[in-house]
């Protein structure tokens, strides 16, 4: 039986060759042709992911190892292989060391080597997922608790990047991005650089108080702060650099992961600026693109179709105790004393709706009840009855 995980796409220009491999292995394996390298591009965006792709070398327009270059800037978990007939010596040399291939094959093929290479890719990339699943959900779960524990010390600050992740988590689900754990790790860390700015300054940044030139600078080098935070933490280097790279001022860099993580970071965190101070979706969004090449137009049309909180989530006055994770605080909650607990926006996460609770019991809020957004997979999430 096969799944997504192990389809594979077979690269040709003369259609013969892929119809003949259709009919000998797609009782083998879950097959997908595109006749010459501009299809086979265009099925990757379009119809991805695939487990394997499989490719001539001599095709016009563009051979088999510049095709292969292409494909890993897009997807550079594929797995390639070289089925060709193009059998010289450097033409493999260029296959490996540019196309980075798999396996190199000769046309014709033995049915049994095809296979076994096959099966050998296909297992490789199933082990290469477990790897990368295992190391997104580590590192996930280690931001979550370093993201939550900082939003305890800076709520207004770390409210924000709450709100920011969720506009990313957006942007990489439409664009349908590889490396999306990275983008909303960046998301989720985008304001830790905020840990050595004094609180009552960042609230007052983030309520757009002007702010005298000297206290500003501390607050434009947050994104450098937090680089170098982050940059000692094994396997954040790419997402340090996006955070960095929120700013604008930044040096240019030549990952083109980090500069897409970066742009993606200025928009969504400008576009929440805007939501911030009242304006409503659409005016923030023509806002940004006024800005003219400031912002990725994909991640703008992305922005453009993000679910905004409204009437139809259930705005309801709601009792701490009956907080569930997901939902999200339409107002600024502070103890007795006037500091800030949480801020308005602030999606409900575990750690959070304990802290909350726990001022609730021992009576330090300034009131019981608070104006909440109940999406559905927080009434989903809840087993407490209806939410009143």
């Amino acid at each position: 039986m096969t799944t997504n995980l192990d389809r594979i796409l077979l690269v040709d220009d003369e259609q013969s060759v892929l119809d003949g491999l259709i009919r000998q292995y797609r009782k083998y394996y879950n097959l997908v042709a595109a006749c010459g390298p501009d299809e086979g591009l265009r099925a990757i965006v379009e119809d991805g992911p695939f487990a394997i792709v499989v490719t001539d070398f001599r095709m016009p327009g563009m051979n088999g190892t510049q095709f292969l270059a292409k494909v890993r800037e897009h997807s550079p978990d594929m797995i390639p292989i070289m089925l060709t007939g193009q059998a010289d010596l450097q033409t493999a040399i260029d296959a490996v060391n540019l196309g980075h291939v798999f396996r190199f094959l000769t046309k014709p093929c033995e049915p049994e080597i095809l296979r076994g290479c096959l099966d050998a890719a296909l297992e490789q990339y199933r082990l290469q997922n477990v790897e990368r699943d295992l190391l997104e959900q580590t590192v996930r779960g280690s931001v979550e608790v370093l993201a939550d524990v900082l939003a305890l010390a800076n709520p207004a600050a770390f409210g924000r990047a709450i709100r920011i992740r969720g506009l990313v988590r957006h942007i990489v689900n439409h664009l349908k991005l590889a490396d999306g754990w990275q983008y909303e790790t960046a998301a989720l860390l985008s304001q830790i650089g905020y840990v050595a700015i004094p609180d009552d300054l960042i609230e007052r940044v983030l309520t757009g108080e002007e702010l005298p030139a000297d206290q500003m600078a501390m607050i434009d080098r947050h994104p450098e702060v937090a680089r170098d935070l982050l940059m000692r933490i094994p396997r954040l280097q790419v997402v340090a650099e996006m955070v960095y790279h929120q700013d604008s001022m930044a040096k240019p860099s030549d990952n083109r992961l980090v500069v897409k993580g970066g742009r993606m970071l200025a928009a969504a965190l400008d576009f929440e600026e805007y939501l911030s101070i009242g304006a409503e979706p659409d005016q923030a969004l023509e806002a940004l693109r006024a800005a003219g090449n400031k912002y990725d137009k994909d991640v703008l049309e992305a922005l453009a179709t993000a679910k905004m909180p409204s009437a139809k989530d259930s705005a309801q006055l709601v009792p701490v105790h009956e907080f569930r994770v997901g939902m999200v605080i339409q107002e600024d909650v502070r103890n007795t004393g006037g500091s800030l607990i949480v801020s308005h926006g602030h999606e409900i996460t575990e750690g959070s709706l304990q802290r909350l609770q726990n001022y609730a019991k021992l009576g330090h809020l300034t009131k019981v009840n608070f104006r909440v957004y109940v999406p559905q997979t927080a009434l989903t999430r809840s087993k407490a009855g209806a939410v009143v």
